[in-house]
């Protein structure tokens, strides 16, 4: 079963991202949160982004006044994130 990989920090601040991006399957998913939505727009995840499912917490994009664009990633909201959990085998926060 799938893993949920969940990014509470900056890239730009840490190697969180990094980290996770080492381990992550194409079969998981990432979910980011907190400051873990400003790596929408961080290198390594924007070359990943089309092998990935890739969520992000609406209300912390809102409240950081980030613009997805055209990005694949969802948005979404903490009713997603415990649905996600539920069905996830294991779930990782990187934080």
């Amino acid at each position: 079963m799938a893993i949920l990989h969940i990014v509470r920090n900056s890239a730009f601040n840490d190697n969180k991202l990094n980290l996770c991006l080492n381990v992550i399957s194409g079969k998981d998913t990432l979910f980011l949160m907190d400051d873990g939505v400003y790596n929408i727009a961080h290198p390594k995840l924007m070359i990943r982004q089309d092998s990935l499912t890739v969520y992000a917490l609406n209300d912390h994009i809102q409240a950081r006044g980030i613009d997805i664009g055209t990005s694949n990633i969802t948005l979404a909201n903490l009713k997603d994130l415990v649905l996600l959990s539920d069905e996830a085998a294991k779930v990782i926060t990187w934080q």
